[in-house]
């Protein structure tokens, strides 16, 4: 049963302390550890998959792509000192743009400071980032040449809230607003829209385990979508939808719904939601009325995601026996296996759809079997 395990330790997290400072981009450093590359890796690709090659990259998490060569990463800081916070000591990670073709990176930022969280805006000309360990959260967007456009600092943004951030269009960005229990929208051009009293009572960032948190909302039109996280409560893993203009919200489904998506053409939802009685998790389509509903998967799935042109939907499988991503062709249902093995999000797809970067970990070489690094997997399409 996938629950969102995660939570707790990321609202955790999002309350420690750092420091951030401009935006610019710079060379990376020729004395960093380079980034390993094992090419073609077919023994961890069965013969009946739909994948014709995945390329592994050590000690780097990929987070979206800026074209079919260039991908948005992360990777540790080795020579900075570790962030100390009151859960845990954090390593420092960096964010680049790194070159599939010539294994070269360009940094963002001084390469000094913590920074997580890049997603790139729809038409790739802005980056939104987080800085999440420091006191107030402070979140930033650059444009594509690596200029400061905005530096999102508000005391009423919680680093929490920055870390559930998405774009809406070219243009804005929607995020919870826990301390005023509603959302906020952030424009390029520096503006802030605060949606007010969405919900009410105690939120996630005042009581982590009884507050209501929402994560991930999106806004199409008037109307903002999203779910509730309220442990042991009714309110649950609820669905929600409320219409900016009328001030009303209402539950658009009964399903207990983990995660969703809205399509790129912003016409259907993809929940994935949890069923009490086969105690599966099940891949859904529906409308923005919560209609037209079509059962897509079940599994031990998450992580799904929608092709830029809305035509496929990539998913990960963490049930015994069947772990891997999976591909499923909206138009025909038609479901594949893209790669097998054990794979985590962050997951994206590459613009033009002939490539998905998923995220993984793998053991350290040493005597601790439980010291892993992060990894990426690029797996190219036939």
């Amino acid at each position: 049963m996938l629950k969102r395990k995660f939570l707790v330790i990321s609202l955790l997290a999002a309350t420690s302390v750092a420091t951030i400072g401009c935006v610019q981009y710079t060379s990376a450093k020729k004395e960093q550890t380079p980034i390993k590359v094992i090419k073609d890796t077919k023994a961890i690709t069965p013969p009946h998959i739909i994948a014709s090659k995945v390329d592994i990259y050590e000690g780097i998490t990929g987070y979206d792509w800026l074209n079919e060569d260039k991908i948005l990463m992360t990777k540790e800081n080795e020579k900075l000192e570790e962030v100390e916070t009151a859960v845990g000591n954090f390593k420092v990670k960096n964010m680049f743009l790194y070159d599939l073709r010539t294994k070269g990176s360009i940094g963002i930022h001084d390469q000094s400071k913590f920074q997580d969280g890049g997603i790139f805006s729809p038409d790739r000309k802005h980056i939104f980032y987080r800085n999440q360990y420091q006191e107030q959260g402070a979140g930033y967007i650059i444009d594509e040449n690596g200029n400061l456009t905005f530096e999102i600092l508000d005391a009423d943004m919680d680093p929490y809230d920055l870390s559930e951030a998405q774009w809406i269009n070219d243009e804005e960005i929607i995020m919870p607003c826990s301390s005023i229990r509603g959302f906020a929208v952030i424009n390029i051009n520096g503006t802030i829209t605060k949606i007010k009293d969405v919900e009410s009572g105690v939120m996630g960032t005042q009581d982590l385990l009884n507050g209501l948190s929402m994560p991930q909302p999106m806004k199409v039109g008037d109307k903002i979508y999203y779910t509730t996280i309220k442990s042991g409560s009714e309110e649950n893993n609820k669905l929600r939808v409320y219409d900016i203009e009328k001030k009303d919200k209402k539950t658009l489904v009964t399903d207990e719904v983990l995660e969703f998506k809205v399509s790129p053409n912003q016409q259907q939802i993809l929940m994935t939601t949890f069923n009490s009685e086969t105690y599966l998790n099940e891949l859904i389509l529906i409308d923005l009325e919560g209609q037209n509903r079509q059962v897509l998967a079940e599994g031990g799935i998450y992580g799904a995601r929608w092709s830029k042109d809305g035509k496929n939907i990539a998913y990960i499988s963490n049930e015994e026996g069947d772990k891997g991503i999976y591909l499923i062709e909206v138009e025909t249902n038609k479901k594949s296996l893209v790669s097998s093995g054990e794979y985590y999000i962050p997951m994206a797809w590459s613009p033009e759809g002939d490539k998905i970067m998923a995220h993984g970990k793998v053991a350290k070489k040493g005597e601790n079997p439980f010291d892993e690094m992060d990894v990426t997997y690029i797996i190219s399409l036939k």
